[in-house]
């Protein structure tokens, strides 16, 4: 608990003080910069500077190669814990992420997303739905990589839940490849429940091949959404197993 407390209130007073220097770069590169791809950098390295002062996690990266630049595509990935989002800025990727629109109310963080040009999802309004196909459909066509977590919220036992069809639909109607990520570890550094921090955790990331949609095996989102997870559980599965 006490480290707990330490290391939340480290990250607290850090994210004051980074935000400052988040914006002074986003005010000097706006003009330029018209795809976000400094303050991406930015965002990644604040991220990886959370990371670091907690030194017990052990993490490994598994063929992040796989991850595109410069070509648009879906990526996937299960959802363990509030950590998930770190792991995956970890690798490096210029991602455009979709979250629900209660994270872009969360001062800060949330101020951060919306300069970042993330998509923004009210999971109580369908009549957001369209607009968040939108806003996807435009980052694909800006060559960019689109992150979603397809069962929506966080497991509560690290294990996969029921995934929802959004992210596949959206694939099919951009004709966009999907790129499947696992991660496994997450859901014991910080568990969906509580804000205890563990101490020395294994923590796996691994980018899957990526499913080119001429290879997809059905248009059907509900079909396709079954094949992805399929492939995400057989990947968690091989490696709970060698671990």
């Amino acid at each position: 608990m006490l480290i707990s407390v330490i290391v939340w209130l480290i990250m607290g007073i850090a994210l004051i003080l980074i935000f400052f220097i988040y914006i002074f770069i986003w005010f000097i590169s706006f003009p330029f910069d018209r795809n976000k791809y400094i303050v991406q950098k930015v965002t990644q390295l604040w991220v990886k500077f959370y990371i670091f002062i907690f030194p017990f996690w052990h993490i490994i990266v598994v063929d992040k190669h796989k991850i595109l630049k410069d070509r648009p595509c879906i990526a996937v990935s299960n959802h363990q814990s509030q950590l998930d989002i770190a792991m995956l800025f970890y690798l490096f990727g210029y991602f455009v992420w979709v979250s629900k629109i209660e994270n872009f109310r969360i001062p800060i963080v949330g101020w951060v997303m919306s300069l970042n040009r993330y998509i923004s999802l009210d999971r109580n309004d369908p009549k957001t739905f369209p607009k968040m196909f939108e806003g996807i459909s435009k980052a694909i066509k800006d060559n960019k990589t689109v992150m979603m977590f397809p069962e929506g919220t966080r497991s509560k036992d690290c294990e996969l839940g029921r995934f929802k069809e959004g992210a596949f639909k959206a694939a099919i109607e951009n004709k966009t490849s999907i790129l499947p990520i696992v991660l496994d570890g997450t859901g014991r550094a910080i568990p969906k429940e509580g804000m205890l921090i563990s101490g020395k955790t294994k923590i796996t990331i691994k980018v899957l091949d990526l499913i080119p949609y001429e290879n997809f095996p059905s248009y059907d989102p509900a079909i396709l959404k079954e094949h992805v997870k399929g492939i995400i559980a057989k990947e968690l599965d091989i490696i709970r197993k060698s671990a």
